[in-house]
């Protein structure tokens, strides 16, 4: 049950845009082709590991429907995405975010591939599935003055985030996401001693994303690998990369929102992520000991 409610361990006074939350790179990837997939669990079972932060791509094919989206591969119809959603909001009384977009322009050597999906189709998805009258967080000026306790006292379950507010109910609120296709193509163990420093002269008044995984790129050093190859040589640094935040305070007090790909594999990457909410001093006094206990970092905790 711990990973189903362990935002409820979070004091109210806590920042929104300053805990850690663990979040799924790509997140309606499952079932893709291997060059595309990187996730294996449905949203669903994300929510159910502890994610509280879906990145959704969309797109729609020739005929007009709406798909999930990577790259030029085209996933699960966007509804049967947005029904998942919706199980999540009707059985949860947590708080979690969906960044849903469009999926971006590529460039692929000479080429430059561009991608398009209906705003209106995405707004009757949301309005189907999500309550959002009821569950959408909307009303408020700045996120980066958010608490937990202001969205505990609202009653809202989600925030959509869109930079161009392009679907009823969503906020274009700051999202740094920073990427690089040389520190993101490094082999894993260079990778993981750079991709921190990388960060770190980086500032944001809203969420600060960051990316864990790396990016199969041509040309770099990693070369193409797909993302589960890519996630097999990464895992064993995973710790170490999210070590080297926690020795850092600066680093530690912006890092918010932390991604990877195939978060329901096991619980390493979410029990790493959420050790930084006890180092960032936001989980409630008294219950510092359990939450410490259900990560596995119970020898640790102070």
């Amino acid at each position: 049950m711990f990973y189903e409610n362990w935002m409820s361990y979070i004091k109210d006074d806590a920042k929104i845009t300053k805990i850690a939350i663990p979040a799924s790179h790509n997140a309606a990837t499952m079932g893709m082709p291997k060059p595309a997939r990187c996730q294996n669990g449905s949203l669903y079972k994300q929510y159910n590991c502890g994610v509280r932060e879906f990145g959704i791509r969309l797109k729609t094919d020739r005929s007009g429907r709406l798909f999930i989206a990577h790259g030029i591969t085209k996933g699960m119809p966007a509804e049967q995405a947005f029904e998942n959603l919706g199980m999540i909001v009707s059985e949860s009384d947590e708080f979690f975010i969906f960044d849903i977009r469009t999926y971006s322009t590529q460039k692929i050597g000479p080429l430059t591939l561009s991608y398009g999906s209906d705003p209106a189709a995405v707004s009757t998805l949301i309005k189907k599935y999500l309550n959002p009258e009821k569950y959408a967080l909307t009303d408020f000026d700045d996120i980066g003055s958010l608490t937990v306790g202001d969205i505990r006292k609202s009653g809202k379950k989600y925030l959509i985030i869109n930079a161009a507010e392009e679907y009823d109910f969503s906020r274009g609120v700051p999202l740094l996401e920073p990427w690089d296709s040389k520190v993101f193509g490094y082999k894993p163990e260079k990778f993981a001693k750079e991709c921190v420093n990388y960060l770190r002269e980086l500032e944001t008044d809203g969420f600060f994303w960051f990316q864990t995984q790396q990016t199969p790129n041509p040309g770099t050093e990693n070369g193409l690998k797909w993302p589960d190859d890519l996630d097999e040589l990464d895992r064993p640094f995973f710790p170490g990369i999210i070590a080297d935040i926690a020795a850092d305070p600066a680093m530690l007090e912006k890092v918010n929102i932390v991604a990877g790909d195939f978060m329901t594999r096991d619980s390493m990457k979410v029990n790493e992520i959420l050790n930084l909410n006890l180092l960032k001093g936001v989980v409630k006094d008294e219950l510092r000991e359990e939450f410490a206990a259900a990560i596995g970092k119970g020898r640790d905790i102070k």
